[in-house]
């Protein structure tokens, strides 16, 4: 144990404590053993909003699949991509495992459809040891087709249930440890919000504000980052979006009087993330803008004051709603908040839909948009429920959401 603890320090800038791991463990299979569930199994393809798998395991998702089998009793088996047997499995490394000794590896791709069934395979033999009689899915919106359905084939007299309520009962309420990260998170934003103020200025294309923020959050830390500026004059119909992921790239370089939108949703090392919304004005705040601002402003504050412990998102979010058309606003027409944490976006979802509660120590996202007859504004920041409502995780960033002149 203490050599894969040195191995790993070496290799990681942060790796969630065991601790912390036995805490979600021990409250899983406490729930298990209710429902009578005797494995729960995971997937991840994705970074963003793929973290159950990593909730788990404290192992980044990746590309590739990589799929956990959590049993009511014993260890965690690890599925991933990797040479196949009789060659020893090689992903993750040894030092890696956290609450697992098996991995086991297949050479599958996820587009070579011949080769769909080769992790459930895997999957339904670690489960056919103990004969199961009741399995859970976490995380179906996950959870690749393939990985779903050969399991359920493999296993036809066992009982599957969705079991993903079950996880996020424990998941959703922070421990200690997480809110740190958290915070870690968000003080990487506020030295993102002072790059911003230097890096947006007339005659810079919005890739190279972009890159000064991306490059800042890497060389501090960062694991994952997610830039997103929208821009234009007062007035326009339709302003320019620039991200920085996928094929966007704007010609045309930043003005005087330009509006800047600005959205970073990034995460720090041990994979928890921030979300922050500012605007800058290139010249004089316009005073359509400057009303918008505090009209969105107020709406964030009676969101927060309804994030209650024992009250429902939806009470939040209609209420905001109601503000919003008192202001002469059309009412929210995306979500307006969500919870967070080794997701981008997890439960709760603050939509009339969510069944949730909140309880104390649920990370929240709150994000309402006011749209004036002249101008649109959101703020966003992220929060953490108290007893009197929800509470902003980082005051000093928190503060500092007037909108800015810069350049």
């Amino acid at each position: 144990m203490i050599e894969q603890f040195l191995s790993r320090a070496d290799a990681r800038k942060y790796s969630i404590s065991q601790h912390e791991l036995e805490r979600r463990w021990k409250a899983l299979r406490e729930r298990m053993a209710a429902k009578k569930i005797d494995f729960l199994v995971v997937q991840s393809q994705n970074r963003g909003v793929g973290g159950y798998f990593r909730w788990f395991t404290d192992l980044p998702g990746g590309n590739y699949p990589n799929a956990a089998v959590f049993p009511l009793d014993g260890e965690m088996t690890i599925i991933a991509h990797g040479p196949a047997s009789p060659a020893p499995p090689a992903n993750p490394p040894n030092w890696a495992l956290r609450g697992g000794r098996e991995k086991l590896n297949t050479p599958a791709f996820p587009n070579v459809w011949w080769e769909d069934a080769w992790d459930a395979e895997k999957a339904v033999e670690v489960m056919m040891r103990k004969k199961p009689k009741t399995i859970g899915f976490v995380g179906l919106g996950n959870m690749s087709a393939a990985l779903y359905e050969n399991v359920k084939k493999g296993l036809p007299k066992v009982n599957v249930v969705n079991a993903t309520d079950l996880v996020d009962e424990v998941r959703m309420v922070k421990s200690e440890e997480e809110l740190s990260l958290h915070r870690e998170a968000a003080y990487m934003h506020e030295m993102s919000y002072e790059i911003a103020r230097e890096a947006i200025e007339p005659g810079r294309t919005i890739e190279e504000v972009i890159l000064d923020i991306r490059i800042a959050q890497m060389e501090a830390g960062s694991e994952e980052q997610q830039v997103a500026i929208t821009f234009g004059q007062p007035g326009e119909a339709h302003h320019l979006a620039q991200m920085s992921w996928g094929n966007t790239t704007i010609r045309r370089k930043l003005r005087e009087g330009d509006i800047v939108n600005l959205l970073v949703e990034s995460s720090m090392a041990g994979g928890y993330w921030y979300d922050m919304r500012r605007f800058f004005s290139i010249g004089p705040v316009p005073a359509a803008y400057q009303e918008a601002w505090k009209i969105v402003r107020e709406a964030r504050a009676i969101m927060a004051e309804n994030c209650k412990p024992g009250l429902l998102p939806g009470v939040a979010a209609k209420t905001c709603d109601k503000f919003l058309k008192s202001k002469g606003c059309p009412p929210e027409n995306r979500v307006a908040g969500h919870g967070q944490g080794l997701d981008l976006v997890e439960r709760p979802v603050f939509l009339k839909d969510e069944i949730c509660k909140l309880e104390v120590g649920m990370i929240v996202c709150l994000h309402p948009t006011a749209r004036t007859k002249h101008a649109a504004v959101c703020l966003s920041d992220t929060y953490v429920v108290s007893e009197s409502g929800a509470v902003p995780l980082y005051k000093n960033l928190f503060d500092r959401d007037e909108i800015a002149v810069v350049g």
